[in-house]
């Protein structure tokens, strides 16, 4: 079901944004003009991924270096320390679509 999430021109300047939807934190952020949205909790230790970077449809978590795709969630590159690889899963993303200047998430 499509929920309301902000206004598209608010995304468009602030390039990401964390809502709260049902409960759930969702990072929504723009990249390429396409909207995505994954659940704002890195899988490894529940790190904001909000506060990680962005870039060629992927986010990583600031934390452990842990890094998903932005459109199915996959894990891209497990967290680590130096070298040390730990158990990182895939995580959960979000159907987007824009309609008359509105975001809307598909929870």
């Amino acid at each position: 079901m499509l929920q309301y999430a902000m206004e598209h021109q608010e995304l468009l300047e602030s390039f990401k944004k964390v809502v709260v939807i049902d409960g759930k934190k969702i990072l929504l952020t723009v990249l390429a003009d396409q909207v995505y949205a994954i659940l704002d909790q890195c899988s490894h230790l529940g790190a904001s991924l909000s506060k990680g970077l962005s870039e060629q449809k992927s986010v990583t978590c600031k934390a452990h270096g842990a890094k998903f795709d932005l459109e199915s969630g996959e894990v891209l590159e497990k967290a680590h320390i130096g070298f040390i690889k730990m158990p990182t899963k895939k995580t959960v993303t979000f159907k987007t679509k824009v309609e008359n200047g509105k975001v809307y998430i598909d929870l």
